[in-house]
């Protein structure tokens, strides 16, 4: 079942096939991939697959990454969303990421999304643990995960480039949510 998740300022509602061509406008942009492990602009066949992936993530496992929209002008912000990396080295398999245009960066939407994701991850997927990782020099998307609630493991050097991830288990999260209190 593909669920849609309201924010103050998002709508974070189910992939759908036609949202391949802002996919495309997003991770064509060098500015966006060069933060991304594989730190270079996708093809658009690359694109496609990521498009196929996200799809067939919700119907295996309930979840995935959502088109994230701004509530207030209806403009597809980017993706944020949970997203299972099966090649990941660890034993976390499920990532909360996100992929914004640059023109929606700095303002809290990616937190605010994440946010979000992580408690829909707990709360409705049950999942234990949810990881996220970034190229290490990252630092805007580092903050983010901080502010989601996950918590610095290390380094850890990929064929590709060095990525810190970040992790926080059910129980954590939990316990930060009673001690925010209502």
């Amino acid at each position: 079942m593909m669920t849609a998740i309201e924010t103050s300022r998002l709508l974070l509602r189910p992939w759908q096939p036609d949202d391949l061509a802002e996919l495309t406008r997003l991770l064509t942009d060098p500015e966006v991939t060069r933060y991304i492990v594989v730190d270079q602009p996708f093809t658009p066949e690359e694109v496609a697959e990521v498009s196929a992936r996200t799809l067939e993530q919700w119907e295996q496992n309930g979840f995935g990454p959502w088109v994230a929209i701004e509530k207030a002008t209806g403009r597809w912000v980017g993706r944020i969303g949970l997203n299972e990396i099966p090649e990941w080295p660890g034993a976390d398999k499920v990532e909360v990421g996100w992929e914004l245009h640059q023109e929606f960066w700095g303002r809290g939407l990616a937190t605010e999304g994440g946010r979000a994701c992580v408690r829909y991850g707990f709360e409705i997927v049950g999942l234990d643990r949810i990881m996220s990782a970034t190229t290490a020099t990252n630092a805007a998307s580092r903050r983010v995960m901080d502010k989601c609630g996950l918590r610095f493991q290390g380094l850890l050097q990929l064929p590709q480039t060095v990525v810190a991830w970040y992790a926080i288990d059910r129980a954590q999260w939990r316990a930060s949510q009673a001690a925010a209190g209502p």
